[in-house]
């Protein structure tokens, strides 16, 4: 099959049909061990796996029946470190070594840990319109749902140590197991011995002190290592596409060791892959991390950006590339790179260009239906909102009523939310201003007090709703400035001052034309 467009996922989606051929289900897979909070770098594998399922679809005919996309919570992992970012402290260092399944949850409201990240992630997920079939390992294996997996593994223990010696420096021990199990009585993995006897009994001894014998079949504690469950899912789950991160796809990382293992022991070919790199913060620190408490997360991409606008972010970036999600200053630059994209592509509907297709591509793939929309709503220029939402000290309504009437007043109000969350919590202190509401006495030389005063002379004469910004700002400079023969930058900071207590502020006469001749006048 021919891919739909150049679109790294729709290109993806034609190497599953080519390399797999026709089949009754293509299954793809995504999954995250919700250890803590779940950032936005995590959701770069979530949103990977829908670009690509959603591709699928459509190369498919539409026929979603075809395509199965699945998500596994490894909430049946251990709990290993206590998040900086958590209440309860002392409460969950109680709890390490246990899986983060038994582990209580730390704000008291849900019946674990593990789900304090993964149910908020799963409304974030819907959020920005991905819903795939969510995989609970915990449950998986306490089931006994892997039983026969385990067993099969035990059986072939030669066959995986081999494998792994080969991407090891050291060799593994010779009493090593590809399983780990959770004591029955303190419920942590602190084992001290354990050994397999089959066909089905697994022994342990913990630090405790406690020692037991399970049936395999029986026990809901025991679990297959890392390395060795992803291949043993791909099996079970049928996986035919799945990403990893930059971690896991390393020379000898769990990707490398996985499908050797599937095909060695499971006689399958591995999922068509595809890796993923990191999301980086703009003015962060680097990588995220949920146990350090350095991240972001959905939630706060969708307190600045609308779905659509993450979705974009995302489906314009290649999977294997770094890049960076602006919350600084930049926020403005990617507002006016999106409402630019969105005009391009709707003026290109018609157009055969390739860049105008992969546009197309792209927008569709963003929105949350799916469809290159034919017409936008207007929206407001994300720059100039911002100033005027601080002319009107934040008050949205207020910032509607006397500058975007003609707007349809959801889509300002969506988007004017966005614009003043973000100047109270993100935007640069130089960036934020407040109109002064009485005159400041203020010391200035005689001419920057002559030049000011002119100003003030110059708004009365000339009402700011009727004289062009271009033409204000030549008065400006002509009447004030050169009139007066004072520094332009000393002048412009003594104005500023007057107006928003800055030395700088927005551009002057723009900004003076919002706020209007009678407050311009009162202030200077």
């Amino acid at each position: 099959m021919q891919p739909i467009s150049k679109h790294w996922s729709d290109q993806a989606a034609a190497r599953i049909v080519n390399q797999l051929g026709d089949q009754e289900l293509y299954t793809l897979a995504a999954g995250i061990t919700p250890s803590g909070t779940v950032h936005i770098g995590n959701f770069r594998e979530s949103i990977t796996v829908d670009f690509v399922t959603k591709s699928l679809i459509k190369l498919l005919g539409g026929d979603s029946s075809k395509v199965r996309f699945i998500f596994s919570w490894d909430d049946f992992d251990t709990f290993r470190k206590v998040p900086v970012n958590l209440p309860n402290q002392e409460m969950l260092k109680e709890n390490l070594r246990r899986p983060i399944s038994q582990v209580p949850d730390p704000f008291g409201k849900l019946s674990c840990y593990a789900e304090n990240g993964s149910k908020k992630f799963e409304h974030e997920l819907e959020q920005v319109g991905i819903k795939p079939e969510y995989i609970y390992q915990h449950k998986k294996y306490n089931n006994g749902d892997y039983a026969e997996q385990m067993k099969y593994t035990l059986d072939n223990l030669d066959k995986i140590k081999t494998i792994l010696n080969k991407h090891r420096k050291t060799p593994l021990a010779d009493n090593w197991l590809p399983t780990a199990i959770f004591c029955e009585k303190c419920s942590r993995d602190t084992i001290t011995e354990q050994s397999y006897q089959a066909p089905w009994d697994y022994s342990y001894q913990c630090e405790c002190g406690h020692k037991d014998t399970v049936d395999i079949r029986k026990t809901s504690n025991l679990k297959l290592s890392w390395r060795v469950d992803w291949p043993m899912r791909w099996e079970y789950e049928k996986v035919d596409f799945e990403p990893g991160g930059k971690d896991h796809s390393s020379q000898g990382g769990s990707y490398d060791t996985a499908k050797l293992l599937v095909k060695e022991l499971w006689d399958k070919k591995p999922p068509i892959y595809q890796q993923y790199d990191f999301v980086m913060i703009k003015g962060g620190t680097g990588k995220m991390s949920s146990s350090k408490g350095e991240l972001f997360t959905v939630t706060d991409a969708l307190s600045v950006y609308s779905p659509q606008m993450v979705r974009w972010i995302f489906a314009s970036q290649k999977p294997n590339k770094d890049f960076s999600l602006a919350f600084d200053e930049d926020v403005i630059k990617v507002y006016e790179e999106f409402d630019r994209f969105e005009s391009k592509v709707l003026e290109s509907l018609s157009s055969d260009n390739p860049k105008d297709v992969m546009n197309r591509r792209i927008l569709e793939l963003s929105t949350l239906d799916h469809k290159v929309p034919t017409t936008v709503t207007p929206k407001p220029s994300f720059r100039q909102l911002c100033d005027r939402l601080q002319i009107c000290d934040g008050d949205i309504e207020r910032t509607f009523e006397k500058y975007y009437s003609e707007f349809e007043k959801s889509a300002f109000t969506e988007r004017a939310n966005r614009a003043w969350f973000w100047i109270e919590n993100y935007a640069p202190e130089s960036f934020k201003y407040r109109i002064n509401t009485e005159p400041q006495q203020l010391d200035a030389s005689k001419d920057i007090l002559d030049a000011t005063a002119a100003l003030k002379q110059l708004v009365k004469d000339s009402p700011l709703d009727s004289i062009a910004a271009t033409d204000l700002n030549q008065l400006i400079y002509d009447d004030c400035i050169k009139k007066h023969e004072c520094d332009a930058k000393d002048f412009f900071k003594h104005v500023y001052m007057k107006l928003i207590s800055r030395e700088k502020g927005p551009r002057l006469p723009n900004f003076m034309k919002e706020l209007g001749s009678e407050r311009v006048s009162h202030l200077l």
